[in-house]
């Protein structure tokens, strides 16, 4: 799978579809159910953990899947290109973590 030619296939999808209601795609919008995803994950979390609800694990992997579908809108809203913006920020944290330490005995 190309995450360059999903992000750009889903920001077509919801592109369409926001404008079919008579609305724009703005990052604003897209942040607003990106926030409301976030808090369906953060809802199914709290039903596993505390069981005041039932937790269903297909509902959290929908919930997460369709969080990174808007943060892909997102990233096309802003002309990221992800590919490399993911090298890029995954070789940033590996040069960030601390090397291990080896403990010589004495």
């Amino acid at each position: 799978m190309d995450i360059e030619k999903v992000s750009k296939r889903i920001y077509g999808l919801q592109k369409k579809r926001v404008e079919d209601l008579g609305s724009k795609l703005t990052p604003e919008l897209v942040f607003l159910h990106l926030s409301e995803e976030i808090g369906e994950i953060a809802r199914q979390l709290v039903n596993k953990n505390l069981a005041m609800r039932e937790y269903e694990e297909s509902n959290i992997k929908e919930e997460i899947t369709q969080a990174v579908l808007d943060l892909l809108v997102l990233s096309e809203i802003y002309d990221i290109g992800l590919s490399e913006a993911l090298v890029k920020k995954m070789e940033e944290m590996s040069k960030r973590q601390r090397p291990s330490t080896t403990r010589t005995h004495v």
